[in-house]
C-alpha cells in the first residue's frame, strides 16, 4: 500500500504572511504566498511564489483565483524563481468569496492548497 503523506504544512513568514507547501524532506518547498482573509472591493490582493533552491526537487507551480461566481479571473504557472519571491496583484472587483489554489509538485502529482478572501464594500 502507498504511504500517504501529507504535503501541506503551514508556515507563518513573519513580513509575508506566506504559507509553505512542504513535500517530505527530500523534495523541494515552493513556499507561497496566503492573501488577505478580507479586503475592500476595489483592492488589491497579493499571490506568489518562491522556490527554497537548497531543498532540491520539483519548482513547479499553477496558482489560480476564482472570483465569486466561480469564474476564473486570474492565472500563472512555471518555475518558482529561487532568487525571490515573484508576486502579482490581484485587484477583486466585485463583493463575495474569492478563492485562490496554489499547485505545486509532489512525487509527480499535484498538491493542492486553497485560501478563501472575503471582498466587502466598504
Amino acid at each position: 500500500m502507498k504511504r500517504l503523506v501529507a504535503a501541506i504544512a503551514a508556515v507563518a513568514l513573519t513580513t509575508l504572511g506566506g504559507i509553505a507547501i512542504a513535500a517530505p524532506p527530500a523534495l523541494a518547498d515552493v513556499l507561497v504566498n496566503q492573501p488577505a482573509s478580507a479586503v475592500c472591493v476595489g483592492k488589491t490582493v497579493t499571490v506568489g511564489v518562491w522556490y527554497q533552491q537548497f531543498s532540491g526537487g520539483s519548482r513547479a507551480y499553477r496558482v489560480d483565483v476564482y472570483g465569486p461566481t466561480g469564474r476564473r479571473i486570474f492565472a500563472r504557472s512555471g518555475q518558482a524563481p529561487s532568487t525571490g519571491w515573484k508576486f502579482w496583484r490581484v485587484r477583486l472587483t466585485h463583493a463575495g468569496k474569492y478563492r485562490t489554489d496554489y499547485h505545486v509538485r509532489d512525487h509527480g502529482a499535484w498538491r493542492k492548497y486553497g485560501v478563501t478572501t472575503r471582498a466587502r464594500r466598504c
